[in-house]
């Protein structure tokens, strides 16, 4: 019987770290404009552009905002490596989802292959899955796949699973409105079910994640930041979040099949009943059951 796969997204789903990426790009596209572009309410402006776009890569991100509101910054591939060396600092302070460890492991006992997808370039995600944090969940994993020439998030990655290791029904867990879309839209081809997961992030989370993303930003080497680092405070007043309600509709109108929601210490239990009514424990039970 072919398996079913679950696709994560490390960042958001797996590690808790939602409220930590947007600000990271905030801080990281920041350091790339130029003085005379730096108005006020620039950083408030990045945070939210940054939580707006969420499911797209930083690159990516720094270009919709350089047509979308305004031309920031030139040299995108700096800043977008700034921005993995921002992020990969502020993320030693995160964790995963409490529940997190023993829910893909127990997956992968009943025959269910776990694969993380992610924007993120691979030779980041392997230096990551070497880490402790990865390391603690890397025996679940069927594979990571990320960011190669040629090999992208999205239809290149279900292609993958689907053909390389015959999944027969792939269950696509994300936060992002964007990632939700990418799997409905190829729903039928490769028999995805897109999972909303609705975590709200607090504007209290978001300011903390200043404090994190500020110092790791000047803890990183900033030989290739053209411009003098020097962040304005931000003001928490200017932060703009997206309730639980208005998440939860957000994600079905992309076309999520169910959408998942609760705060951070309970989102991962009910993300279990959900695999448990999909019959994804099916036969881890009858194992248990067997004499």
């Amino acid at each position: 019987m072919a398996p079913n796969a679950v696709f994560w997204i490390r960042d958001g789903v797996l590690v808790d770290r939602m409220h930590i990426n947007p600000v990271a790009f905030a801080f990281s596209t920041f350091a790339f404009a130029p003085i005379e572009k730096r108005k006020n309410s620039l950083l408030e402006e990045l945070i939210n552009f940054g939580f707006e776009k969420s499911g797209y890569s930083c690159a990516d991100k720094i270009r919709l905002y350089n047509v979308e509101r305004a031309h920031l910054v030139d040299n995108i591939d700096n800043a977008a490596a700034f921005y993995n060396a921002v992020a990969t600092e502020a993320a030693l302070s995160t964790d995963y989802f409490p529940g997190v460890e023993e829910l893909v492991s127990d997956l992968t006992e009943a025959g269910c292959h776990n694969f993380i997808t992610s924007a993120v370039e691979q030779e980041v995600l392997n230096a990551w899955s070497r880490s402790e944090q990865g390391q603690r969940i890397a025996r679940s994993l069927k594979e990571i796949l990320g960011q190669r020439d040629g090999f992208t998030k999205g239809r290149d990655h279900f292609a993958y699973v689907s053909e390389k290791h015959g999944a027969e029904r792939i269950f696509y867990v994300a936060d992002a409105v964007l990632e939700i879309q990418t799997g409905n839209g190829h729903s039928s081809e490769f028999n995805i079910t897109p999972v909303g997961f609705g975590n709200v992030i607090t504007v209290e989370r978001v300011m903390e994640a200043v404090c994190i993303a500020s110092n790791a930003a000047s803890a990183c080497d900033a030989s290739k930041v053209p411009y003098p680092i020097s962040f304005p405070s931000v003001d928490e007043k200017k932060i703009q979040l997206p309730d639980s309600e208005t998440i939860s509709s957000s994600l079905t109108a992309a076309g999520a099949h169910t959408v998942v929601s609760g705060t951070k210490d309970s989102i991962m239990e009910d993300l279990r009943n959900y695999f448990e009514s999909c019959g994804c424990f099916d036969s881890l039970k009858t194992r248990k059951l067997t004499p």
